[in-house]
């Protein structure tokens, strides 16, 4: 797949300056399907992802990423993900990461369950994890070989 055929729109409802860019990056960099189109990504506070949290898994308490995969249709909306800032931040400072590339992370996180990938047992963890890894090494961030969700 050509880079130019996925398109990744970053927003944010925050009153902080972040650098969308490097986001951007980390989801074309995890993107193993063969397909374009659109992948959106939200970032937001706290408040915001516990209440997506609540009303879609069931959960209510913040977390650090949430995806929501696409069903196909004719604009190639391929999914989106929503992500903590908040939750980012207290992350980062636990693992020892910049929060920026602590965001990234997070970015690859959803963008490989956008492409099928699961963490829901311990064997499909262990293969997301590998393939963070793999990710983040292309990238040129620190690998974090046990990166899990903190929160």
């Amino acid at each position: 797949m050509e880079p130019s055929s996925l398109r990744i729109t970053v927003s944010s409802s925050l009153d902080r300056r972040l650098r969308y860019e490097p986001l951007r990056r980390a989801v074309r960099a995890a993107w193993s399907q063969p397909s374009g189109g659109h992948i959106g990504i939200r970032l937001m506070s706290d408040s915001e992802i516990g209440d997506l949290n609540a009303q879609f898994r069931g959960m209510d308490t913040p977390t650090d990423v949430l995806t929501f995969p696409s069903v196909p249709n004719p604009a190639h909306h391929l999914g989106d993900i929503a992500i903590s800032v908040d939750t980012a931040e207290r992350q980062a400072r636990e693992r020892g990461l910049k929060p920026s590339e602590e965001l990234q992370y997070l970015a690859i996180h959803g963008a490989l369950h956008l492409c099928g990938l699961d963490d829901e047992t311990e064997e499909q963890r262990s293969e997301m994890v590998r393939e963070m890894a793999r990710v983040a090494e292309k990238l040129g961030l620190r690998v974090v070989e046990t990166w899990h969700s903190i929160h």
